[in-house]
C-alpha cells in the first residue's frame, strides 16, 4: 500500500524544473515581443520627430521676421506671395507632412499669416497658378482649449517639444519653431503638423511576424525542455544518458535550422542564403584551425545571422526598385532586432552574436555600433566574409551571379577594410585548394560590380 501511494521525489521535482522553464520561458517571450514592438513604435516616432523638427525650421528660415507685422497690416505683397511659394513647396515635398502653417500668436488667438495642407485640391501647381489666395491672411482664429497650457511658453517666444494628439484632424505630431524679426523679438511661430498615418498598419504586420517567432520560439523551447527533462529521469544510465544528450543536439540544430528556413522563406531575393552561408563559415572556421565543437557551433550560430529579417515588413523586404532611407534604415535594423530575438536563449547563449555584429567592419564603417578590429566578435569577422562570397556569388531573381574570379578580386581588395584579413587568408587558402567554386562554374558569371558589396 504504501509503494502505491508514496510520490517520486525526483520525478516531481523535474515536473517542476519544467513548470519554472516553460513560466520563464513564457516570460521571455513576452518581454521580446513587447520590447521588440515598443523599439519599432519608438524608431519610427523618432524618424517622423527629426521630420518635423528639420522642417519646422527650415520654413521658419525662409521667413523674414520683420514683415509679418506689415503682412498683417497691409496686406500681401510679392515678397508675402514669394514666401507662400517656398512653403508651400516644403510642404509638398516632405513626406508624411499634413499641415504647414504660420500664426501671430497673441492674447486674443491666432492671427493666420500662412496656412496650407497637403490635400488633392493643393494650391502647390505654382506653373498654373503663380498667385496664392491670401483670403486667411490675418484671420483670426481663437485659442482652442487643449491649446491653453502652451500660451505661456508661445507668449514668450519659446520654442515647444513636439506634440502628439489625435482628434478630428487625425493621429498628428506638431512643431512650433518661433520666427524672430531683427532686434530679436519673437513675431510668429511656423506650425507643422505630420501624419502618423499607416503606423497602425505597420506595427499590426510586425506584430503578426513577431508573433509567428515567439510561438516557434516557445515551441522549441518547449521540446528542447522537454527532451532534457527525459535524458535527467535517465542520469543514472550513463550510456542512455549520452544517447540522449546527442539527440537533444541533433533536435537543437534541427529547430536552428527551421528557424533559417523561416527567413530565408520570407526573403524572396535570398532563399537558401542562410544555409550556403552556414556552410561556408563551417569551411572557414576549420580552415582557421577551430576544433569541432567549435565549428559546429560557429556553423549553428551562422544559420541564425539572418533572423532579423522575419521582423521586417515584407513591403520592404522584398520591394523592387531603390529603397527610402526610412526603408533603408528598417533594412539595416535586421541585425539588432535579431539580436533581441536571440539574446535570451539560454542553451547557447552566443546564438545572438552573429545576428547581431555580422555587419560590423574592421575599418568601424559597419552597423550596428561601428565596432573596428577586434572589438568585433570572431564569429562575426567569420560570418562576415561567408556572408559577402555569397551575396556576390549566389543567383537573385533579378542579376545573376557574379563571377567566381571577380569575387575573389574583390574580397581579396577589401581585406582589412570591410573585412578581417585573417579570416580572408583563410579563404584565399581554401579557393587555393578548389573550394567554393560551384561544380556547374565554368568561368561564366557577370562581371558588373555590386555597388553594395563594396559600399
Amino acid at each position: 500500500m504504501k509503494n502505491k501511494t508514496t510520490a517520486n521525489p525526483t520525478k516531481n521535482r523535474h515536473r517542476l524544473l519544467m513548470l519554472v522553464l516553460a513560466l520563464l520561458v513564457l516570460v521571455t517571450v513576452v518581454a521580446v515581443a513587447v520590447t521588440s514592438i515598443f523599439l519599432f513604435n519608438r524608431t519610427t516616432r523618432g524618424y517622423r520627430e527629426q521630420i518635423i523638427l528639420n522642417v519646422s525650421r527650415l520654413a521658419a528660415e525662409q521667413i523674414d521676421g520683420n514683415r509679418i507685422g506689415d503682412w498683417l497690416a497691409g496686406g500681401a505683397d510679392d515678397a508675402y506671395m514669394q514666401t507662400g511659394r517656398l512653403l508651400d513647396s516644403i510642404l509638398q515635398n516632405t513626406s508624411y507632412l499634413q499641415y504647414l502653417y504660420v500664426y501671430q500668436i497673441l492674447p486674443d488667438g491666432c492671427h493666420v499669416v500662412f496656412d496650407f495642407e497637403t490635400a488633392d485640391d493643393s494650391l502647390s501647381a505654382y506653373d498654373e497658378r503663380p498667385d496664392i489666395d491670401a483670403s486667411d491672411l490675418g484671420t483670426l482664429i481663437p485659442f482652442d482649449e487643449s491649446f491653453e497650457p502652451y500660451l505661456p511658453k508661445l507668449f514668450a517666444g519659446e520654442p515647444l517639444e513636439t506634440i502628439e494628439s489625435n482628434d478630428t484632424y487625425g493621429w498628428l505630431l506638431t512643431r512650433y519653431e518661433p520666427i524672430f524679426d531683427d532686434s530679436g523679438k519673437c513675431t510668429a511661430y511656423v506650425g507643422a503638423d505630420i501624419s502618423m498615418k499607416g503606423v497602425y498598419d505597420n506595427v499590426r504586420s510586425y506584430i503578426v511576424h513577431i508573433a509567428v517567432i515567439a510561438i516557434l520560439f516557445f515551441a522549441a523551447c518547449m521540446l528542447v525542455g522537454s527532451q532534457i527533462y527525459i535524458g535527467a529521469r535517465r542520469a543514472d544510465e550513463m550510456d542512455s544518458l549520452l544517447a540522449q544528450q546527442k539527440r537533444d543536439k541533433q533536435l537543437t540544430r534541427e529547430i536552428i535550422e527551421a528557424f533559417a528556413k523561416v527567413v530565408d522563406l520570407k526573403d524572396s531575393y535570398t532563399q537558401g542564403h542562410s544555409f550556403r552561408v552556414a556552410q561556408y563559415t563551417e569551411m572557414l572556421a576549420r580552415e582557421l584551425g577551430y576544433d569541432e565543437e567549435t565549428v559546429e557551433k560557429y556553423h549553428n550560430i551562422a544559420l541564425m545571422h539572418d533572423i532579423g529579417k522575419v521582423g521586417i515588413p515584407d513591403s520592404v523586404l522584398n520591394k523592387q526598385g531603390k529603397l527610402t532611407d526610412e526603408e533603408f534604415g528598417l533594412i539595416k535594423s535586421h541585425a539588432a532586432r535579431g539580436y533581441e530575438v536571440l539574446q535570451n536563449i539560454s542553451l547557447m547563449p552566443e546564438i545572438a552574436i552573429g545576428a547581431q555584429a555580422h555587419h560590423e567592419r574592421p575599418d568601424g564603417k559597419g552597423y550596428p555600433f561601428g565596432l573596428a578590429g577586434d572589438e568585433i566578435p570572431r564569429v562575426a569577422q567569420i560570418i562576415a566574409v561567408a556572408d559577402c562570397f555569397d551575396a556576390m556569388y549566389s543567383n537573385r531573381p533579378y542579376r545573376s551571379r557574379m563571377n567566381f574570379d571577380k569575387v575573389v578580386s574583390i574580397i581579396r581588395e577589401v581585406s582589412g577594410t570591410q573585412l578581417t584579413p585573417d579570416v580572408v587568408d583563410a579563404f584565399l587558402r581554401l579557393v587555393d585548394k578548389g573550394a567554393f567554386r560551384d561544380p556547374d562554374d565554368h568561368g561564366g558569371g557577370s562581371m558588373e560590380t555590386i555597388e553594395n558589396i563594396r559600399k
